[in-house]
């Protein structure tokens, strides 16, 4: 009977070299695709393939590598900062001028960031295999010349809008070489930014965009909130925001992250509805658990901009979906639960589903 190749995870360059020395090291034997360097293998990832009989056995090896340290970050005493990530697309642009006008509101600080990727992995060692017939040293000098350049017009684009603002807004720029996901969620940490806010495609756009994917890279790995904007989001300035909907589950998470939320939205004087999908089976007890976050919010929240519903429906994501539609929500939010990684594989979360198919602005927390 022949063996059943699968995909064990997608990875970027180097950690797809690093979990192979470690499966090899196991006995386990693999081998990679999409390991081009030159034609973009940073927006594709580099696939991990193993044979299906090995599943099980590698399972523990990848948890063991992927495993990420959990402290918290603490925002305390540091002044409002936004991070802007940016691939200079137009969706990057709209995010851009979302963002300027935002930490305007926030009174914060704005940091435009933007990674260039680097061939060059000096730490891995090349087989046979990897023969390249360029001068990687000139790609390097070009790639950094283009990002230059990239940056200076952004740098433009804002510095034009931000010279109309009444109050305007402190502009840094941040230019590095490295794994776009990985430099982005590096620089949170030490930045420690009220919000990261990247613009977004759909899951069905050219693979030379590179936000789209990397959106969702970040949302699974920062610890800070992050904020989608969409391509095909029609933004008329923050003045037409008026609704979120934060989607609740009752959980302790959902208090934090409503804290949070008010403190970035306050300015703007939303509505926020928190909201329960909530199936026949389950909806006794799911009224049960809203009269106590009703009496949360009542002690703690003006009243009269946030609220409670119960989205009867059946489906999680239909359910969101067909509330933000009828009532006509702005910005949809919610918390991202941390589940083990064999649960991520088979169970591809709500925020990249709703990420790839809506129109609608997402703020994402992580618990």
């Amino acid at each position: 009977m022949e063996e059943k190749i699968i995909t064990l995870v997608v990875l970027s360059f180097e950690k797809a070299h690093i979990l192979k020395s470690l499966l090899e090291a196991e006995g386990i034997e693999c081998f990679l695709e999409n390991t081009n360097l030159i034609q973009g293998a940073v927006s594709t990832g580099v696939k991990v393939n193993i044979s299906e009989i090995h599943l099980e056995k590698a399972m523990p090896v990848l948890e063991s590598m992927m495993q990420e340290e959990l402290e918290p970050v603490e925002v305390e005493n540091i002044p409002p900062r936004i991070l802007l990530p940016i691939d200079f697309s137009e969706y990057s642009k709209k995010a851009a001028q979302f963002a300027l006008d935002w930490a305007q509101e926030l009174e914060a600080e704005l940091t435009v960031f933007h990674t260039y990727f680097n061939p060059i992995i000096s730490t891995m060692p090349f087989s046979d295999t990897f023969a390249y017939e360029v001068n990687t040293e000139e790609m390097v000098m070009e790639l950094e010349e283009k990002a230059g350049e990239g940056m200076e017009e952004m740098k433009a684009y804002l510095n034009k809008i931000n010279e109309q603002l009444d109050n305007p807004v402190s502009i840094k720029m941040e230019l590095v070489k490295g794994i776009a996901e990985d430099e982005i969620v590096k620089y949170s940490k030490v930045y420690r930014p009220l919000v990261i806010i990247m613009g977004t495609r759909g899951a069905d756009r050219k693979a030379t965009d590179l936000i789209g994917s990397v959106t969702a890279e970040v949302m699974e790995a920062a610890k800070v909130p992050v904020l989608a904007i969409p391509e095909n989001f029609e933004y008329s300035g923050l003045g037409g925001l008026k609704k979120v909907l934060y989607a609740t589950d009752f959980q302790e998470a959902d208090f934090r992250s409503l804290e949070k939320l008010e403190l970035l939205i306050r300015p703007l004087n939303m509505e926020v509805t928190c909201g329960h999908v909530s199936s026949k089976e389950h909806s006794q007890w799911d009224e049960v658990r809203m009269a106590g976050l009703k009496e949360h919010i009542k002690s703690n929240y003006n009243e009269e901009l946030v609220k409670c519903d119960l989205i009867e429906h059946e489906d999680l994501f239909v359910g969101i979906e067909s509330y933000v539609r009828d009532n006509s929500i702005d910005m949809l939010s919610f918390t991202r639960r941390r589940r083990n990684l064999i649960s991520k594989i088979i169970n591809p979360n709500l925020a990249k589903k709703m990420l790839f198919h809506s129109t609608t602005p997402l703020l994402v927390f992580n618990d």
